[in-house]
């Protein structure tokens, strides 16, 4: 059946036609019950989806379920897939735009060579073969000379098993996941420490239950996931209360039953605070305290000073309101839920910050309830055991380790920022490659404003693997385009959730340039240097394989819908009466941490077993609190170049308080330049203020992700100004993660 096709002045005939024709009466107008009109009119009547490919989309990192739809050989529509538990059926803005990125012009269409200076932008099309064995030619002699660890990597995205593969077959320990230093690292570090688990990826939060939700800086109605801002609104919808805390009024301020306009960095003062309260007034659910809870008494002494007056003054917020909000919370206990920030990299406190958060919750009782915190499933299939070579004895670069400086970290994760200080001192041994897999260091680098380019100078190799051209990208000295999310295999996503599941993803079109995926640039690689045994099973193999673990008729409904579900599973134990476990030292959700109690007289309070208050620091006269956060029209720093999220928006203004902007001199209209007060750099161009009682006295906010300097975006390229020539470069104690929030910037007027 042939597709609708009418120009626009066909159209407007026809439309003529029938207006005359209404005009004139019925007649002359052929019955639509007449065979040859029927015929005639069924291509009108007849929509083409064209054939359907299944896959998940890696906009971002929430992989929602899409279906993805192929006419003539060109994808024209993704759909969100209805069975996936991420999204439901639902996609974003971001999601929508996928198609704009695969056919994006801009994308790294073949491997490349650098010719010309790093950052110049010159470089010349090889083959594959040449590029690998460029990459053999300039990496081998390290190893060689300076050990296997010599090699850092950087890794974000569904090919990271692969990155991950080839850097440990190779024999550095030296793997790097940026999201955990960089993002949510303090978050997960805290919750375990309390509960014994992540909170992760996939958040655990019951908001579509809730009755009573106090939120700190998550901005769930402009967030990247599709299923928790639907959860979100749900719950909202069915009446939950909502304390949102920022010193910002973002997309999830503004429908909040409480904004609480908090002093930056004090977020803990008014956990504290809560805390105080609860403990005070007997809220606590001391049911649940006394059968899963360890250090309650230690608890009820630590917490007598931290009264609602004093989080008060720390914090900015009435004490009244204070003992107002903890009183509605614990009277819709046990379901209601405290949500920590998703980015915990802010004020260097922030693992202690989010350690109060999950006490919080504990004297709730709202572990495994519905409204609280539901507890992850695993998929209940036993996957064939894969053998993954092994580095051992081998210090790494970065701090992490149990006899190390971040004896806590996780060494599958890495702190990415300290490989970038180690490559930047050469300590404690060279680090002269790096491998990036959909990593941009030059837009997020918490080193120091030339703490990063200097880092690079002391590298022999990079190498990049990415779909388009970052600014790190462009300091590459070898370049292995990666097909989209849209045009390959990929290993079988498997998900431990509410509802666990397995996903798929398959290409929807042939790469339409000379791209491989991750999996093939990898094994590529891992055969010049004779380590090609770790990769004989490709993805599709991977998939293919599900057929020997699933039942038949789960198998078939994998290929048939992209998902199966598990649903035969228990998410609310605590409401069930099952007895919970939790994987901590003592087996109990630890409101006091027994194992900090040595490192706390070892290293000092930062690391004390209940969280101790500490002011963050503060700008001068005359400087202002750099902050910033995602818009919800993109994700990261890697869709900039979008044209369809262009056209949502193209520019980033700077925010500022009517009283800062008048005490400055400056008004409506007027543009600026931001300057660090610590280095005196100064933004590229100015951006338009934004006049506005939305944002803190004493800060300014910007949109994450702009300012990009890479001359191969024809859209993108100049578009805002870069945060991590602001941001400061302190370091959380206890996770090593990064603090990006104490940069102190002035603006200059245009």
């Amino acid at each position: 059946m042939s597709r609708l096709k009418i120009s626009r002045r066909g159209f407007l005939k026809l439309a003529g036609a029938s207006s005359v024709a209404f005009g004139a009466g019925l007649s002359g107008i052929p019955s639509p019950l007449e065979a040859s009109t029927q015929k005639r009119g069924e291509r009108f009547l007849h929509y083409d989806r064209g054939e359907r490919s299944q896959n998940f989309c890696e906009m971002c990192f929430w992989n929602c379920g899409v279906d993805a739809y192929v006419r003539e050989g060109r994808i024209h529509k993704l759909e969100g897939n209805k069975l996936n538990p991420n999204n439901r059926g639902h996609l974003c803005a971001k999601g929508n735009a996928g198609i704009a990125s695969t056919y994006d012009p801009d994308r790294i269409q073949y491997p490349l060579i650098r010719t010309g200076k790093r950052g110049e932008g010159k470089f010349k099309k090889v083959s594959w073969e040449e590029a690998y064995k460029y990459v053999h030619q300039k990496l081998n002699p390290l190893v060689e000379k300076y050990g296997a660890k010599t090699l850092a990597t950087f890794m974000h995205g569904t090919g990271e098993r692969y990155v991950h593969l080839f850097t440990l077959a190779l024999g550095s320990p030296n793997i790097t996941i940026p999201a955990y230093s960089q993002c949510l690292g303090s978050r997960e570090m805290a919750w375990a420490l309390t509960f014994g688990t992540g909170v992760s990826g996939h958040e655990t939060y019951d908001m579509a239950n809730s009755k009573h939700m106090i939120i700190f800086g998550r901005n769930m109605a402009g967030s990247v996931q599709v299923r928790e801002a639907a959860d979100f609104a749900e719950g909202l919808a069915r009446g939950s209360k909502l304390t949102y805390i920022d010193p910002r009024q973002s997309e999830s301020a503004v429908r909040a039953t409480n904004w609480l306009q908090i002093n930056p960095g004090t977020d803990l003062a008014l956990a504290l605070g809560l805390i105080h309260v609860i403990i005070r007034d007997n809220l606590a659910n001391m049911d649940f305290v006394r059968e899963y809870c360890y250090g309650y008494n230690e608890l009820v002494k630590h917490i007598k000073e931290y009264t609602p007056d004093w989080a008060s003054k720390k914090t900015g917020i009435d004490a009244k309101l204070i003992e107002s909000i903890a009183w509605d919370f614990a009277k819709n206990a046990p379901n209601v839920v405290a949500i920590p920030p998703r980015r915990m990299t802010r004020y260097g406190n922030d693992t202690q910050t989010v350690r109060a958060i999950a006490i919080l919750n504990a004297l709730m009782g709202n572990w495994g309830v519905p409204g609280g915190i539901f507890v992850r499933n695993p998929v209940p299939v036993e996957f064939p055991k894969e053998e993954h070579p092994e580095v051992k004895g081998v210090k790494r670069a970065d701090g992490v380790g149990k006899d190390e400086k971040f004896p806590l970290a996780p060494e599958a994760l890495g702190r990415s920022n300290g490989i970038y200080e180690a490559t930047l001192t050469q300590k404690p041994y060279p680090v002269k490659a790096w491998l990036l897999y959909g990593t941009n260091p030059l837009s997020h680098s918490p080193v120091g404003v030339n703490g990063i380019f200097d880092a690079i100078k002391n590298l022999e190799l990079i190498i990049s693997i990415d779909t388009q051209f970052t600014d790190t990208v462009m300091y590459s000295d070898v370049i292995f385009p990666e097909s989209t999310y849209l045009e390959r295999y990929d290993a079988p996503y498997v998900q431990k959730d509410k509802t666990p599941f397995i996903a798929i993803r398959e290409p929807a079109i042939k790469p339409i340039y000379d791209t491989k995926g991750c999996f093939d640039i990898c094994k590529g690689m891992a055969e010049e240097f004779g380590l090609g045994k770790w990769f004989e099973k490709s993805p599709k193999e991977m998939v293919e394989e599900l057929s020997e673990v699933l039942s038949e008729d789960q198998y078939a409904r994998l290929q048939k819908d992209g998902v199966v579900l598990f649903e035969d599973v228990d998410p609310y134990p605590g409401a069930s009466g099952a007895l919970m476990k939790f994987a901590t030292t003592t087996g109990k959700v630890q409101l006091y941490v027994p194992d900090l109690k040595e490192i706390q007289k070892k290293n000092g309070d930062d690391f004390a077993p209940i969280p101790i208050y500490k002011d963050p620091p503060m700008p001068k006269e005359g400087e202002f609190r750099m902050m910033f956060g995602r818009t919800p029209h993109h994700s990261h720093a890697r869709s900039q170049n979008n044209w369809v999220l262009l056209e949502l928006q193209d520019d980033t203004p700077i925010w500022i308080h009517p009283n800062d902007a008048k005490k400055h001199g400056f008004k409506e209209g007027d543009s600026a330049y931001i300057v660090n007060v610590k280095t005196n750099h100064r933004s590229d161009h100015p951006e338009r203020l934004k006049i506005t009682k939305r944002v803190k006295e004493g800060t300014i906010f910007i949109n994450h992700g702009f300012g990009h300097k890479t001359k191969f975006w024809s859209r993108g390229n100049g578009i805002g100004t870069k945060d991590n020539w602001f941001i400061s470069d302190g370091v959380d104690p206890i996770s090593g993660a990064a603090a990006f929030h104490n940069g102190f910037v002035k603006l200059q007027k245009a």
